[in-house]
């Protein structure tokens, strides 16, 4: 047997990554705060880099990973102010700039919370246990016998009371603790309980500043035109006439620059991850220069990749997965159990290329004065956005100061660093602080895209219904091979996940890839290959239940068999008895025994990655004559452990749920002359308010399990349960997205 353990692998399935790895608890020395020393304190105290409390009582923590929806700005500084023993309401939450006091600022991989927990409580802990010890002091008592709640320290057989704020001078000339006491799960009194976001009213009343809110004095906006093709390069544009237009400060060429690999692998020999060549139009106003550039007209040279068409790499794609492939994972003997199995089943599943499309579209402000470059950035890896920026402009990584900012949604797109690379080289050249705006049509056309993917199946079933032989051939483009080059292994090029199911679970189970050569810009999308693969796996799944001739979750929770923990390599560990409890818990909530009407059907699907478990059930109303489908009701069943924020996890789960059925039901991104054909929402189509079901139930498992992730996870369940329920109603399978009107006429 051999398993793909890579960077992605890590990301999807990492539950017990360290604290210390992403977010180190780095505690300010007592030596630095002595001038708070005295009865009364007139500074604020800062015990470690995650939190400052001032004289008035306020309480300041800061976020190090960056907010893109997802409620980190909540979650993150509830870990803080739990262990701190603090008055929530006294809280204000500030954004990290990237800065090396606050670790690995990256945001991704669902990572934020789970690796952020221990670290956070213990940067709340040491400064609770530095107040009570003021206190103690200034009662001249045990601090056995204190305690702090709600912003105050009390002494318990007096019933004596000082504020926070009373004991910042006392505090800030004591030793912070290396490894303070952690509360007690059952005496959380804010981790836990459903708690509304703290950037909620300033988004709602406008006060909160995205990235293009972004203003500076002198500021200059950018408008580029890109390669069609990606990797083309201009080789004459009409900049006179262009200059000429009205507001039209500067008309420049913008060389290609290499881009940092945003996780920190090396990127090797044949790395494509490169920003786009183009010329940009500098102009007083966004209006002025998208108007402006409408004037030009660029010749290109372009690439090989000129000539690639959708239809050509499906077409390349169907005939490597009917083919021998890289063996990614090998147990049992797939070849002699299958000849011998009682019932066989075979079926073909395509996905195509996907855009991240968030709502904000990609901008980025710089500002390069010199030797030094500044930027405010909505980037989920300010670190990556430094290093890119640093190498572009050939300066200093440390010259680099990046100012996060609220983000309009990330989804995997935000961690490519093209669009501070295009600011910066456009601000020196142009010598002034410059903002890059992105159109929509930008955004659509030269995005870094979820591979396209074909999958071809095997499966035999004995003569009892039981899965004994399992191949999945698989080929697509590899996101690994684009960012890290051609030299790494086959195996780590595999966009193919070895560690789960069906593996440890069926015998006989073969798994092959290869890498299909496509010219297209690849990016992690968010749940990365699984939420394509998973639509592929729980769909055949599917297909060998009723082949079987058993109910899907009575055969899903057979092949699981009984509760148990089993490792899966990555020094990861697969609970069982976690995974069943969701697929139990979400076909309980969705009443799955009850019989529906014609023309309605459920289907299940469940994932596990990110340290989380998730099972959803979907319930759809189709009519075969006229190809129309709706959505009625989703009822997902999620496992994350400690949930901080439970409506954070019901938000972030509604949120998959309606971007897993995006891709099966809406987009695709489609290729013809080495170009993207889709511009703009109304061919590259998104999930709209009326196509969302009516009623998406969440179901928190109770738990106390260090915190999973909570971002990632939902979206591969979707299409799956989607798809499982199109056939329950109409009989008809579902094997490529997205879902078309003709794949719902009759069987």
């Amino acid at each position: 047997m051999s398993s793909n353990v890579t960077r992605r692998n890590f990301l999807k399935t990492s539950a017990t990554a360290g604290a210390g790895l992403l977010l180190p608890f780095h505690i300010a020395g007592h030596a630095g705060n002595s001038k708070n020393s005295g009865p009364l304190a007139t500074a604020p105290f800062s015990p470690n880099a995650w939190l400052e409390l001032s004289p008035d009582g306020d309480i300041k923590i800061w976020c190090g990973k960056s907010e893109l929806g997802q409620g980190v700005r909540t979650a993150l500084p509830m870990i803080v102010a739990e262990e701190l023993s603090c008055d929530w309401r006294r809280v204000r939450v500030a954004q990290a700039d990237l800065e090396p006091k606050y670790g690995e600022q990256l945001t991704g991989g669902s990572l934020s919370v789970r690796t952020s927990y221990q670290s956070l409580r213990k940067a709340g802990a040491a400064a609770r246990e530095m107040l009570i010890s003021a206190a103690a002091a200034e009662w001249n008592v045990s601090r056995s016998e204190c305690r702090a709640e709600s912003s105050f320290v009390t002494h318990a057989p007096t019933q004596r009371k000082l504020g926070f704020e009373h004991l910042l001078a006392a505090a800030s000339v004591l030793q912070p603790p290396a490894d303070p006491p952690l509360k007690n799960s059952s005496d959380f009194t804010l981790i836990g309980k459903p708690t509304r976001r703290t950037d909620s009213l300033a988004k709602a009343t406008g006060a909160a500043k995205f990235g293009l809110d972004t203003r500076l004095p002198g500021m200059l906006i950018a408008s580029m035109e890109r390669s069609p093709v990606y990797g083309g390069t201009p080789l004459g544009f009409n900049a006179d006439e262009v200059k000429s237009a009205p507001y039209v400060r500067a008309v420049l060429e913008v060389k290609s620059a290499h881009l940092t690999h945003q996780f920190g692998d090396t990127s090797g020999p044949g790395s494509r991850n490169y920003s786009c060549a183009g010329v940009a139009v500098v102009a007083d106003s966004t209006w002025a220069a998208i108007e402006a550039r409408k004037l030009l007209k660029v010749e290109w040279h372009e690439p090989p990749s000129a000539s690639e068409t959708s239809a050509r790499l499906r077409e390349k794609m169907l005939r490597l997965a009917s083919e021998s492939g890289t063996v990614i994972r090998n147990d049992g003997d797939f070849d002699q159990a299958h000849r011998a199995a009682a019932n066989k089943i075979e079926a073909v599943y395509e996905v195509p290329f996907l855009a991240h499309a968030t709502m904000e579209p990609v901008n980025c402000t710089a500002h390069v004065r010199g030797d030094s470059c500044e930027l405010w950035a909505p980037t989920q890896i300010p670190g990556a956005a430094a290093a890119s920026v640093a190498s572009a402009l050939g300066i200093p990584r440390e010259r680099v100061k990046v100012h996060v900012t609220l983000i309009g949604g990330g989804f995997g797109r935000r961690l490519i660093q093209d669009y501070a690379v295009e600011a910066a080289l456009i601000s020196r050249d142009a010598g002034a602080p410059v903002q890059v705006v992105w159109t929509r049509e930008d955004d659509i056309r030269h995005d870094f895209y979820r591979p396209a993917a074909c999958h071809v199946l095997q499966a035999g079933l004995d003569a009892q219904g039981q899965l004994v032989s399992w191949r999945h051939r698989a080929s697509s483009p590899s996101i690994e091979t684009f960012y890290n080059g051609a030299g790494i292994s086959p195996q780590a090029a595999a966009q193919v996940d070895s560690l789960d199911f069906p593996a440890h679970f069926i015998p006989n189970f073969r798994l092959e890839f290869t890498v299909a050569e496509s010219g297209m810009p690849l990016g992690y999308w968010r749940s990365v290959d699984a939420s394509g693969n998973q639509f592929v796996l729980s769909s055949f799944f599917d297909e060998a239940a009723h082949a079987a001739a058993r109910d899907p979750l009575e055969f899903l929770l057979a092949a699981f068999g009984p509760a148990r923990k089993i490792p899966v390599g990555n020094g990861e560990t697969l609970d069982v008895g976690r995974r069943r409890r969701v697929i139990e818990l979400a076909a309980e909530k969705a009443d799955w025994p009850k019989p529906l009407t014609a023309g309605r059907g459920r289907g299940i699907a469940a994932a596990f990655g990110w340290g989380s478990y998730v099972a959803q059930v979907a319930e759809v109303t189709c009519d075969a004559k006229k190809g129309a489908l709706r959505v009625d009701r989703v009822v997902c069943a999620v496992d994350c452990g400690t949930a901080v924020n439970p409506l954070g996890v019901k938000a972030q789960m509604e949120g998959a749920i309606n971007f897993g059925l995006a891709q099966a039901l809406k987009s695709a991104i489609t290729v013809s002359g080495g170009r993207v054909e889709q511009s703009n929402f109304h061919d590259y189509e998104v999930l709209r308010m009326s196509d969302a079901p009516p009623n998406i139930e969440v179901h928190i498992v109770d738990s106390s399990e260090p915190p999973g992730g909570c971002g990632e996870p939902g979206v591969p369940p979707a299409a799956p349960a989607l798809a499982n329920a199109i056939f329950a109603a109409t009989g008809k399978r579902v094997r490529r997205l997205p879902i078309r009107a003709a794949d719902l006429g009759s069987a």
